[in-house]
């Protein structure tokens, strides 16, 4: 069984013709140089290509411009009015910032609206056609229809992460039928998500939990409803809470819940996070006693810490796509393309503790003379900063010498993306993809966090320490001991530092609300050298790099563009557009 689950991952390595993007395998025209329907259907191999072209179509990161760059986490300076959009206020049914079509969104494109639903029709067509496969064996049969199930339901997902309540599709739409289908309640969606996923969990067998990474299995799924049941009960969707946003809006159903009982929301929340626990299938990556390598390792390194994953593929992740973090987020004299990177910003290295566990603080003297030194260890493992130590011992120097020349890393913040790099790897160049081999769409350290917030939003404080104490522990950090108000901020904030630039900061924003606070301001960090040609005793002053950062509450759910409103003439906008 195992070598025939392993034969499965090879998948991912081997060019997939049948992509949702870019070519529809499954178009309704049938030219010479495409396979019938009737054919792809009546192959379980042509079939399981279908499968494994749906899960290719799934968003990435690894891009040039990241998620992050539209957060308090960084900056595109390829061109500024990407992130711009949600951190100056500028988002529109026009202007979707990283989520509109650009070369320069790499990463966003595939979360939009058009490609989520086009592969959705895939998976749906799948679902239709799949009981005409003759697989060799019943649990082939259900691996794959699980497989559809659980596509279907994370897409949805996907797309209820960012809009609210969407149009659930569970047929297929065809050239000539009305397309005019309004949204679904975000409880209706919801409910219906859950629904496929656990259509899914049913379908798979326990026995193959954690052998095929790139591809779901029970544990994934599970996984996966959870995080579902976690955005869903957060405060953006509470109609207790999210009255700044529903207030004048004439249907709150669509952006949140309207009735129940919040309780059974995160309680919903809390058992499926522990139900992935109990599987006692993955475990937190601790192999290296050195807790900046062992923190570099669990994205270079495959482990049980990893729920689900996409491996870069040499042949279709092509020029900016998937797998060249390293390369365009490098500094320049490291070979990488520092004029466009997504530039740390100071708010993100701020919010890193010191290693004692106490606040990171620019009055302090202390710390305002070195502010690098006796940090939490996942800040060495994530941001490149002056002094750090980077490839082949080389020094990183962003400052400043008394005649205005600037040393060989200056740039606007002065501070770059280290995370995802291998340092014993060497510079990547732009050709070698397998230095930055997987993009970790879901991994345990998640679970065990979603888990502390579902608890902590119940009252069950000493239960919530358990968990995000036990992340702390990786990192070499001391335990929190906070309880209330005190523990959902520490929690939040070990939340930020963990998932830092993972495409994680974007969502949790708006699902707890604190855009005001969390937009940031934009800071970065001045490096002065007080004696000409000599890198010794440097001056730090933080200042802002991106002035004007405002947040607009309308920015808690991103707008449906114009020409899907005209295609569908029965969706009604998300509030404040």
């Amino acid at each position: 069984m195992k070598s025939k689950v392993l034969t499965i991952a090879l998948f991912c390595c081997i060019s997939i013709v049948f992509q949702s993007c870019g070519k529809d395998f499954l178009d309704d025209t049938k030219p010479e140089d495409k396979i019938s329907d009737a054919n792809v259907w009546s192959s379980p191999d042509l079939a399981m290509k279908v499968i494994y072209g749906c899960y290719q179509a799934l968003p990435e990161g690894h891009t040039m411009c990241m998620m992050m760059s539209s957060t308090d986490e960084a900056i595109f300076y390829g061109d500024a009015s990407i992130g711009a959009a949600f951190t100056k206020g500028l988002v529109s049914p026009s202007n979707q910032g990283g989520f509109s079509a650009s070369v320069w969104s790499w990463a966003q494109m595939s979360w939009q609206w058009d490609a989520l639903y086009k592969n959705i029709r895939n998976i749906n067509i799948g679902i239709a056609n799949i009981g005409k496969t003759p697989f060799t064996n019943q649990e082939d049969k259900d691996r794959a229809v699980a497989d559809l199930y659980f596509l279907r339901g994370y897409c949805h997902f996907l797309l209820m992460s960012q809009y609210g309540g969407i149009p659930y599709y569970d047929h297929v739409v065809n050239l000539g039928d009305d397309y005019n289908k309004p949204r679904n309640t975000f409880e209706e969606t919801v409910n219906l998500i859950v629904s496929d996923l656990d259509k899914a969990i049913t379908l798979y067998s326990a026995d193959e939990i954690g052998l095929v990474k790139t591809r779901a299995d029970k544990g994934v799924a599970m996984a996966a409803k959870a995080k579902v049941l976690l955005y869903a009960a957060s405060d953006l969707h509470n109609p207790a809470k999210n009255g700044v946003i529903t207030s004048g809006y004439s249907n709150p159903e669509l952006v949140g819940y309207t009735s129940g009982d919040a309780t059974a929301r995160w309680q919903a929340a809390k058992d499926a996070a522990k139900a992935v626990i109990d599987l006692n299938v993955y475990s937190l990556y601790n192999s290296n006693p050195d807790k900046v390598r062992n923190f570099e390792e669990i994205f270079v390194k495959r482990s049980d810490e990893d729920i689900f994953i996409r491996y870069v593929d040499p042949i279709n992740d092509l020029y900016w796509g998937l797998g060249r973090t390293p390369y365009i987020e490098a500094p320049p004299s490291f070979g990488g393309w520092g004029w466009s990177a997504d530039n740390v910003l100071g708010d993100l290295v701020d919010a890193f503790e010191m290693s004692d566990g106490g606040k990171f603080d620019w009055s302090n003297p202390v710390h305002a003379a070195n502010p690098y030194l006796n940090r939490d260890k996942r800040l060495y493992a994530s941001v490149l900063f002056e002094g750090a130590t980077w490839y082949d011992n080389r020094i990183i120097h962003v400052g400043i010498w008394p005649d205005s020349t600037y040393a060989p890393e200056h740039q606007s913040t002065n501070y770059w993306v280290r995370k995802f790099s291998d340092i014993e790897k060497g510079p990547m160049e732009y050709s070698e993809l397998t230095k930055c081999p997987a993009w970790p769409r879901m991994r345990y350290a998640e679970v065990l966090l979603n888990y502390a917030e579902a608890c902590i939003e119940l009252g069950e404080d000493e239960e919530a320490r358990i968990y995000i104490n036990q992340i702390r522990a990786r990192a070499g950090m001391p335990q929190v001991t906070e309880s209330g108000a005190a523990l959902k901020e520490r929690y939040r904030n070990e939340r930020r530092v963990e998932f830092a630039f993972e495409e994680q900061r974007f969502f949790d924003v708006r699902r707890w609300m604190i855009g005001p606070e969390a937009i940031g301001s934009g800071s970065g960090i001045n490096v002065r050298y007080p004696v000409q040609g000599s890198y010794e005793n440097p001056i730090y002053e933080p200042i802002i790099t991106d002035a004007g950062r405002v947040w607009v509450n309308k920015a808690y759910f991103i707008p449906i563009t114009i020409d899907e409103m005209n295609k569908n003439t029965a969706l009604i906008q998300n509030p404040g557009y």
